[in-house]
């Protein structure tokens, strides 16, 4: 069993080993920018663009169709990652999480990992906090 620090063991997260891995790889790959991320869709046809748990799934192995299946399970099983794969469902609604891109998303990861919470709120904020300060600044000029 491999244990990155600082991230809790798969067990305290309610998911398998497998899971954890593939989480801990997408983040990097997504700091990275190596690959493309969809939060729209499960899995694409062609296995390239996909949501947080498609591109697990898909990099696990599993077949387009399973990804999507896997997906679909943590939402309605309230599965430890549904809101992790779903952030719409955990927002405030102010900040769609559809529009998460791939920062976005490693960080609700590496959250999910260290606290057992992708905390999505706190994440989008920082997204929009650029925004928010560029208008403050344009009214205040």
């Amino acid at each position: 069993m491999k244990h990155h620090e600082p991230y809790l063991p798969a067990r305290a997260l309610g998911i398998e080993e497998w899971e954890r891995d593939e989480l801990i790889t997408l983040a990097s790959k997504l700091l990275n920018e190596s690959i493309a991320l969809d939060m729209m869709r499960a899995a694409s046809e062609c296995g390239s663009v996909g949501c947080i748990g498609g591109h697990m799934a898909l990099a696990h192995g599993i077949s387009v169709r399973g990804a999507r299946r896997y997906v679909q399970n943590q939402a309605q099983t309230n599965g430890p990652m549904s809101a992790l794969f779903f952030p719409d469902l955990t927002v405030n609604y102010r900040h769609p999480g559809w529009r998460a891109g791939a920062a976005d998303a490693a960080s609700a990861i590496i959250n999910f990992l260290t606290t057992g919470a992708p905390d999505w709120d706190a994440v989008m904020r920082e997204k929009d906090r650029p925004a928010a300060e560029a208008i403050a600044m344009a009214f205040a000029g």
